[in-house]
């Protein structure tokens, strides 16, 4: 931090620093890549959610269809623990 003398010119002020916008990433719908269990899911989501034909968007963010069959199955850790005992 720049300190100037209370009776010099005051000092310019400092560039602002550049914004990076960053792309915000997808959401499932309609469980937001949790399970029935309140779990991390699958994410099987990849389709998104059309009205018209127009991709459908949640503050920015682009909605995926979340399969049934993933809000029902087991947690994304279940799943990594039964490959790993099956190794």
């Amino acid at each position: 931090m720049d300190q100037c003398d209370l009776f010099g010119e005051p000092l310019p002020a400092p560039e602002p620093e550049p914004v990076v916008e960053l792309p915000l990433p997808p959401l499932a719908a309609p469980c937001a890549f949790r399970n029935r269990s309140n779990k991390p899911c699958q994410r099987l989501a990849r389709d998104p959610i059309r009205l018209d034909g127009k991709k459908l968007r949640s503050h920015g963010r682009l909605l995926l269809h979340c399969p049934i069959a993933c809000f029902n199955g087991a947690a994304a850790e279940e799943i990594d623990a039964l490959a790993e005992a099956a190794e």
